[in-house]
């Protein structure tokens, strides 16, 4: 009987860690990096080194740069960026007729 006993409380218990740890794998992660930052970086990760700048690579930068990076009283994260919707024709549209990049020329 306490063979069976202890034989149940560790199946319990197995099955108890296994139920857990689905839950925690099946959270959503809260990254606060927006995914084009994360491409963006990893792009430039594929440059040759002499296109990569060494500048923000150094410890005392990455530091201040994520410190100054944090939210501020009413800033929250933005997961959906209003300004990737706009298509980029119409941005260029606006652009040239306003006289800032020449237009194109069609025959």
């Amino acid at each position: 009987m306490c063979h069976l006993t202890g034989r149940l409380i560790w199946s319990s218990l197995f099955v108890a860690v296994m139920a857990i740890s689905t839950l925690i794998e099946a959270r959503p992660q809260r990254n606060l990096q927006h995914i084009a930052v994360v491409e963006n970086a990893a792009w430039e990760q594929t440059l040759p080194q002499q296109f990569q700048n060494p500048f923000y690579k150094t410890p005392r930068v990455r530091d201040a740069l994520a410190r100054s990076s944090w939210f501020g009283p009413g800033e929250e994260v933005v997961y959906d960026r209003q300004a990737e919707k706009i298509p980029r024709m119409e941005i260029y549209n606006v652009l040239s007729h306003a006289g800032l990049i020449p237009r194109r020329r069609f025959l």
